[in-house]
């Protein structure tokens, strides 16, 4: 429960990572090939390490994973909320904040191995520092719990916030949002994964080109922005489901907030609603958007600068 916990406290940062880390995963080194550079640092987000047996890495550290070091490490391998298998060697300190070391025969450890379950030292194997466990005090269990309360405190009142100001500043964008929400589901859905996901992308291709680079930046950077206001979309819709015009529009984006902010306590259906509502609340704005761009157009204005002149006797 503590590491499926931590988990989905990293999941945030790591769907922002996993396409760069996925695009150069750790590990990845073919048999055959040259070792690689000793102050090739390992740093994952969340995934799983592996340092092949001909492979000469720096420093390893991993967030959310278990590492596997069957070749050399010349600096220390940091383990938050993963296990970490030794059968190389490691120069430095093994650490797993929130998980075992366990350290094979022939393997050797040049520092101390800190773990917050028992270490499993084999026979033949060798550790120049000291066996460790992680204190109680610092046990992430605790840690994990206050992380999580904190993140959903400052996710709720920070969405709170954002969507009272987003009804003071534009509630008929908000209502237009509301009612794409209620009669294009099935757009607000596809046009909701598409923007999910190809907005990064196009961002991400832009950064490599040197005419799109500003763009690219600019698109990356406002990410947050757009999820927030996505799920922020979610929220007053939600909100209009339940109390329909003419009822206020405040009490109704708080009826919905408050649904999504309960459902943030539970456990996996905190990761899916907090998905679900940021992705259907992007396809609300698309939807909204091409709406208010092929809708009529007002007839222009009639010229009363001219008088017409008076019909003839």
């Amino acid at each position: 429960m503590i590491r499926r916990s931590v988990g989905v406290l990293l999941l945030g940062a790591s769907v922002a990572a996993s396409c760069v880390a996925g695009a150069a995963p750790a590990g990845a080194t073919r048999t055959g090939t040259q070792p690689r550079d000793r102050d090739d640092t390992q740093v994952v987000v969340t995934g799983r390490v592996v340092v092949a047996p001909d492979e000469r890495v720096g420093d390893v550290v991993i967030l959310n994973g278990d590492a596997r070091i069957n070749g050399r490490v010349d600096g220390s391998v940091f383990a938050l909320n993963g296990d970490v298998l030794v059968r190389g060697s490691v120069k430095d300190d093994v650490t797993a904040f929130n998980g075992r070391v366990t350290v094979a025969g022939g393997a050797r450890v040049g520092g101390d191995v800190t773990s917050r379950e028992t270490a499993r030292i084999s026979a033949g194997a060798t550790v120049d520092g000291d066996v460790k466990s992680v204190g109680r005090r610092f046990a992430l269990g605790q840690v994990g719990v206050v992380a999580v309360v904190l993140l959903w405190l400052a996710v709720g009142l920070s969405t709170l916030v954002f969507g009272m100001l987003l009804l003071l500043i534009a509630p008929r964008a908000a209502d237009a949002f509301a009612d794409a929400g209620r009669t294009a589901v099935g757009a607000s859905i596809g046009l909701g994964i598409a923007a999910a996901i190809g907005i990064p992308i196009a961002g991400l291709i832009l950064l490599a080109t040197v005419v799109g680079l500003p763009l690219g930046a600019v698109i990356l950077l406002t990410l947050g922005f757009l999820y927030m206001l996505g799920y922020v979309a979610s929220a007053y819709f939600l909100g209009r489901v339940i109390l329909r015009p003419p009822r206020n529009r405040f009490l109704a984006y708080l009826v919905g907030w408050a649904i999504l902010t309960v459902a943030g306590v539970i456990p996996v259906l905190n990761v899916i609603m907090l998905i679900a509502a940021t992705v259907y609340g992007l396809g609300t704005i698309v939807v909204a958007t091409f709406r208010a761009r092929s809708g009529p157009r007002e007839p222009a204005p009639a010229d009363t600068g001219r008088t017409e002149p008076a019909p003839a006797g």
